[in-house]
């Protein structure tokens, strides 16, 4: 249940009240004052609502206090420091460490995904953080991006120990299925004993989600999520971003592997792959060129009714090649799996010898073996007439994607065979 709008408090306890900076499903951060020392704070306070039923206020307190106990002993460059509590309040709260930044879930999207060097970077730091986390005896049972705050400065901070688990304390703690179902980890599900590799998989979720703008393992349903991640393997990310390399998908699913003792055996094992997948990287491009990319997607009339998400989606999924004239793309009577859409660049279409067509910028070539995945024969060759740049789609990868961009391809389509048909007629009628 959502919080009822309330008014900005002016202050809560010492500290002056300055704006909103968020609201979830426990309670509101505020951005707040310390006068005395002259710093700016966020302040984590508890819905007034959830406190109305003692069974739930129980609840909710019980959250806060794990909270500000388990953070309470926590010092690390990459977890944010808590300043003061006072759990007797009403509604209680907590006062952290400000971070002048926005949470990972404002990048989790298809058209704000962050760069791939950018992503590895946040993940080394994560592993250091739980790293950290881990010798302190504490399983944070709860990662996920709204729980990463990325700071201005481009430094990552992980917070909200709300939920978290002290393997070496008697205190009385959260027990039971906790956490957020997209991101649980497939021993959470089982309500299993947990350990580091909890959080480990949980973290490779996030970076996945980061890297590719899908979740690997998201249902309909929560329980058809929970299902998946017990029992279904995720797509390779490579396959949602083509530009992604293969030693990439390795550390993720390895990260993901159903059984904790197939995952990485220690942070810093999984650090140092991260690390390592780093410096594989190829040379990255500027981001203007995919700013110049996506102008180019979205200035064809087959992307008419494609929004900007979709579009942002389709050019990672794909591969961009810049081709020379006289570049085979697709041959007749062999098997295909892709598509191609040709972005700039002239290409000749034949068939058993003869020509059939010439087709400029804007077009699709192979979509027919998307369309009957079936019969994946060629019927016609597919030659670059001048350089060529085209957008290759794995038929896979489009069936792997949202099923938004899908629905939009399957219109396209349709709308693109209906006016072929509509052309082959009004030719016979010359």
């Amino acid at each position: 249940m959502s919080a009822p709008a309330a008014p900005l408090p002016a202050r809560i306890g010492k500290y002056r009240i300055e704006r909103e900076l968020g609201r979830g499903a426990s309670g509101t951060v505020y951005l707040g004052l310390d006068g005395f020392r002259g710093r700016k704070v966020a302040i984590k306070q508890t819905h007034a609502h959830l406190l109305a039923q003692p069974e739930e206020a129980t609840r909710y307190r019980r959250l806060l206090h794990n909270e500000a106990t388990l953070s309470g002993r926590l010092r690390h460059p990459n977890i944010v420091s808590l300043l003061d509590a006072d759990e007797h309040a009403t509604p209680p709260y907590l006062v952290l460490e400000f971070v002048d930044g926005q949470p990972l879930s404002a990048f989790s999207t298809a058209d704000a995904l962050l760069p791939v060097p950018q992503v590895l970077d946040i993940a080394f730091k994560c592993c250091n953080a739980l790293e950290y986390a881990c010798r302190e005896g504490l399983v944070h049972r709860d990662i996920k991006p709204a729980n990463l705050l990325l700071a201005q400065d481009g430094d990552v901070k992980l917070t909200d120990f709300g939920a978290a688990l002290s393997l070496r304390s008697d205190a009385t703690q959260l027990w039971g299925m906790v956490g957020s179902p997209s991101y649980m980890s497939p021993e959470q599900v089982r309500e299993e004993d947990l350990t580091h590799h909890s959080d480990m998989f949980s973290l490779a979720v996030v970076v996945y989600e980061l890297l590719t703008g899908r979740r690997p393992f998201d249902g309909d349903t929560d329980f058809a999520t929970l299902y998946r991640i017990g029992n279904e393997a995720p797509t390779p990310p490579s396959l949602l971003r083509a530009s992604l390399p293969a030693h990439v998908d390795a550390v993720l699913l390895r990260a993901l592997a159903k059984q904790p003792a197939d995952r990485f055996a220690t942070w810093q094992d999984f650090a140092q792959a991260l690390l390592a997948a780093h410096q594989g990287l190829p040379r990255q491009r500027s981001q203007d060129t995919e700013a110049e990319r996506f102008a180019r997607l979205r200035a064809l009339p087959f992307f008419a009714d494609f929004h900007d998400v979709a579009l942002w989606e389709l050019m990672r999924l794909g591969h961009w090649s810049r081709l020379e004239p006289g570049t085979v793309l697709m041959r007749e009577g062999t098997p295909g799996d892709s598509f191609c859409i040709l972005i700039e660049g002239t290409v000749a279409v034949s068939r058993q010898g003869r020509h059939l067509s010439t087709l400029g910028r804007g077009v699709t070539l192979g979509e027919m073996t998307y369309l009957r995945p079936d019969d994946r024969t060629r019927t016609a060759t597919a030659v670059a007439q001048t350089e060529v740049l085209v957008l290759k789609v794995r038929n896979p990868a489009l069936r792997g994607a949202s099923e938004d961009l899908q629905s939009r391809f399957d219109k396209a389509f349709i709308k693109l065979l209906v006016g072929r048909l509509i052309a082959t007629s009004e030719q016979l009628a010359d």
